[in-house]
């Protein structure tokens, strides 16, 4: 009696398995010091030029539509942790391209190849704006090309500015939903609200919107904002700036009551107070 053979189907996706992690590893260890030569070798000409005429420019452009620039040191921590725990949970300490994120998104891809599992940093999602690089793109090919210069342009931002200064123009450049650029903006338009005023809900709201600002504005209190709001405060529970305890009574708050209520009590908390807050470390750019 002959034995059954194996099939060769599970060996072969256990090696190429096998062989994703190794490779995997290895650019674990070796992707930020050649993304970080490869930084210095792009920040020369006219696309450093680009990088370093764009502070100015948005500054122009806010003072025109007759907005304020929000320096860093106003831009509430919550608001700083809470994109970091839902956009970019290593931004300290990667180069501008988090690897760790985009084999995650390679790995989910395969599973559910028809959603956006993100994967854009907040390096990349800057250079996008400063570049203005459509989201859309005509074909598969362009959208490619589109991807190099996004990467590229990110690798110089990198170089050029410190995590700090970074924050602060994707703060002041990014665009919230309702004809809002930047927090400031965003703070009115959504909540009647200067920042030193939001409450910690409404800090964390905001910081939402980035990912999908055109559907999010539409219904701010909707199921699918209200959705992204509780997806942020899950995050920093996971990744460490909030407490569960504290985590609960957000998800409770109504951050849209009718127009005669105001906040008061234990609704209207200082953010900082209720965050474990950046470290100093972080707050110089330090990973």
């Amino acid at each position: 009696m002959q034995k059954a053979s194996r099939s060769p189907a599970p060996r072969r996706a256990a090696r190429i398995a096998s062989w994703c992690a190794a490779l995997g590893l290895l650019a674990f260890l070796f992707a930020d010091p050649l993304m970080l030569l490869l930084g210095d070798a792009l920040a020369h000409g006219e696309p450093q030029a680009l990088v370093l005429r764009y502070p100015a420019q948005l500054r122009e452009e806010l003072r025109r539509a007759g907005l304020r620039y929000t320096p860093y040191a106003e831009i509430p921590a919550c608001a700083k942790e809470g994109i970091v725990s839902v956009e970019d949970k290593r931004f300290f300490s990667n180069t501008g391209i988090d690897l760790i994120a985009i084999l995650r998104v390679l790995a989910m891809s395969v599973v559910n190849d028809h959603q956006d599992h993100g994967g854009s940093t907040i390096t990349q999602q800057l250079a996008r704006i400063v570049i203005r690089e459509p989201r859309q793109e005509p074909s598969a090919l362009a959208e490619a090309l589109g991807l190099a210069r996004i990467l590229g342009y990110t690798l110089i931002l990198n170089h050029d500015f410190t995590k700090p200064q970074i924050m602060e123009l994707y703060f002041n450049a990014v665009y919230f939903g309702r004809h809002a650029q930047g927090i400031a903006q965003a703070a009115q338009a959504y909540f009647h609200a200067s920042l030193v005023r939001l409450t910690l809900g409404e800090c964390l709201y905001l910081t939402g919107l980035p990912q999908a600002p055109a559907i999010f504005g539409r219904d701010p209190g909707g199921p699918a904002a209200m959705g992204r709001y509780r997806h942020v405060v899950a995050t920093l529970v996971r990744n460490g700036y909030l407490a569960p305890a504290a985590a609960r009574v957000l998800d409770r708050q109504n951050l849209f009551p009718p127009a005669s209520s105001s906040p008061s009590g234990d609704a209207f908390v200082r953010p900082a107070l209720v965050l474990n807050g950046f470290s100093r470390q972080h707050e110089r750019g330090e990973p």
